[in-house]
């Protein structure tokens, strides 16, 4: 995204300064933690919010911070992550206010559980996610045995919830101010409501005024891509404790050593693919294994990262197509008496927004009418079995 140019007004901004018996100068020029920028351009209202948000980040001692451009106004948030949450503050030409969720059991959680729940022992980094300029934010709760989702809407500086997703044992359900919804809605909601346009916070850093010279900085996936499977750099793994400094907890890995992993050494049984899982009109790095395993893996700044992690033999992945979006089929359906589907969409943010199991259970070798069929832990008819089978078809 552009830097935007900052349009305070100047003689409202001095007069505000009088008015509570300071100058912009004094305040620059007396403040120990006054930023200098190197950009000799910027101008002295600019000058102004920025040393209000470093003052603010030395006083809490973070050493992880964003700016971003959650509303309209020309003034960007702070993002501050601290104790394993990410914190929102604004600046109105006057004061610094943080920005309230809508209920207090709401947390900003930057680290939790992974996508896949069967593995609850790892846990990884969420980055904070929005809609540049649309106040739409979408933050992570829960504990090690169940995921929650929040979709937020920022407005005068306090976060209403609009939707909701969670996973209970193994089920993933939806939510529209309070009440559950199908899924289907859910997923309808989150494009109208401009939710579908999400996007990472993709780099946090150590002050105030490298976030602000860096604002808005992107990367090419591609060449991040090409440079994990050449060695230049490692992939994020998981994460193995909560830190103020991410990184300093991600444990990293070598391409080679998640190959060796996934083909168990021996090199002809593997190989390398690239296709958009994730629907965002780029293309991911999978690594396929031993007997059907596979490694997934997505770009988020400049950080590969570890989406999914399959086994082989009965947990065996493909990427397949469900009502018009790429997901990860994840089947089992080399067992005697059962076929099993796990159908898995991810979003560009690397974040599950729907899953669900359809299931077979059957004597002998072919099912009929008279077996048991479950989809979204309800049981189903074999005909609406077969039917939701059909709706899944390779890209």
């Amino acid at each position: 995204m552009n830097r935007r140019i900052l349009l305070i007004c100047i003689c409202t901004c001095i007069s505000l300064c009088a008015c509570h018996g300071i100058t912009s100068e004094n305040e620059l020029d007396t403040n120990d933690n006054a930023i200098k920028l190197s950009d000799n351009n910027i101008s002295e209202e600019e000058m102004v919010f920025l040393d209000k948000y470093n003052n603010l980040a030395v006083q809490e001692n973070a050493k992880s911070v964003a700016l971003i451009y959650l509303d309209e106004d020309s003034i960007p948030e702070l993002l501050v992550l601290k104790d394993g949450e990410y914190r929102v503050y604004s600046f109105d030409g006057y004061e610094i206010k943080s920005a309230v969720m809508s209920n207090t059991e709401i947390k900003a959680n930057s680290y939790g559980p992974k996508h896949n729940f069967e593995e609850s022992g790892h846990q990884t980094f969420y980055w904070f996610e929005y809609v540049p300029y649309e106040g739409l934010i979408r933050v992570h709760g829960g504990n090690d045995q169940e995921r929650h989702d929040y979709y937020l809407k920022y407005t005068n500086g306090l976060f209403e919830t609009e939707l909701e997703a969670k996973s209970i044992d193994y089920t993933w359900h939806t939510y529209n101010a309070e009440k559950e919804i199908e899924n289907a809605e859910f997923l309808s909601q989150l494009s109208d409501l401009g939710y579908d346009k999400l996007i990472p916070c993709s780099y946090l850093y150590e002050n105030v005024e490298a976030a602000y010279e860096n604002i808005g900085a992107t990367s090419d996936i591609k060449i991040v891509l090409n440079n994990f499977v050449s060695g230049k750099i490692d992939a994020l793994d998981y994460v193995k404790e909560m830190g103020s400094i991410p990184e300093e907890s991600f444990v990293m890995r070598s391409y080679e050593d998640f190959f060796d992993d996934i083909t168990e050494g021996e090199e002809a049984w593997g190989s390398v693919e690239y296709m958009d899982f994730d629907n965002d009109g780029d293309e991911e790095l999978i690594i396929h294994g031993y007997a059907g395993g596979c490694l997934f893996f997505d770009v988020i700044g400049d950080t590969v990262y570890k989406v999914l992690e399959t086994g082989s033999t009965n947990d065996v992945a493909y990427i397949a197509v469900y009502k018009g979006k790429r997901v990860i089929a994840r089947t089992d359906l080399t067992h005697t008496g059962r076929k099993s589907y796990e159908i898995m969409e991810f979003d560009p943010c690397c974040c599950l927004t729907d899953w669900f199991h359809l299931y077979a259970e059957y004597d002998g070798t072919e099912y009929s009418d008279e077996d048991m069929f479950m989809y979204r832990n309800n049981e189903i008819s074999m005909d609406e079995f077969e039917t939701i089978l059909d709706n899944i078809h390779q890209p």
